[in-house]
């Protein structure tokens, strides 16, 4: 456990920003198991599920604000994801300790849940949220899914 909080000033290093892992990071950061496998039953609980080219970063507070272009948005619960720029609000905390993981210049899934009304225009992901680098191999996945949740199907999973 240990060795995945010390891991992670490697991401951090990849993004060229420098933060101090929580002092709490072992228990803070614990990874759950198959976290990054994409399933039905994930895909249904999460308010959305779009695909992101991760472009810029800037530090807000105790926020980390990623300026991302939507490249295709496979789920939008609540207010639409339209394609095209938006921000990607990640927590400090989580950032340090690789929950989620992200780096500049990559494609990424981002599935999470959306929370009430923010002063934070745009996505937001945490410790909870699905965060994993893009494989073309999903997008078949991923329609599959949506076509299923139009049928109902995400109320039986």
């Amino acid at each position: 456990m240990l060795q995945y909080c010390e891991q992670w000033c490697v991401s951090v290093k990849l993004t060229r920003y420098f933060f101090t892992p929580p002092a709490d990071c072992e228990s803070y950061c614990k990874p759950v198991k198959g976290n990054l496998k994409i399933n039905m039953k994930k895909y249904c609980k999460k308010d959305y599920a779009v695909q992101v080219n991760v472009l810029d970063m800037e530090t807000v507070g105790d926020w980390a604000k990623f300026s991302v272009n939507v490249v295709t948005v496979y789920k939008s619960r609540g207010d639409p994801i339209k394609r095209g720029d938006h921000f990607l609000w990640i927590h400090m905390k989580d950032l340090a300790c690789k929950c989620p993981k992200i780096q500049m210049s990559k494609r990424f899934l981002v599935m999470g849940a959306t929370e009430g009304p923010s002063e934070r225009a745009g996505l937001l992901a945490d410790k909870n949220s699905l965060v994993i680098q893009w494989r073309d191999i999903w997008t078949r996945r991923l329609r599959k899914y949506q076509r299923k949740e139009k049928k109902g199907k995400c109320d039986k999973a």
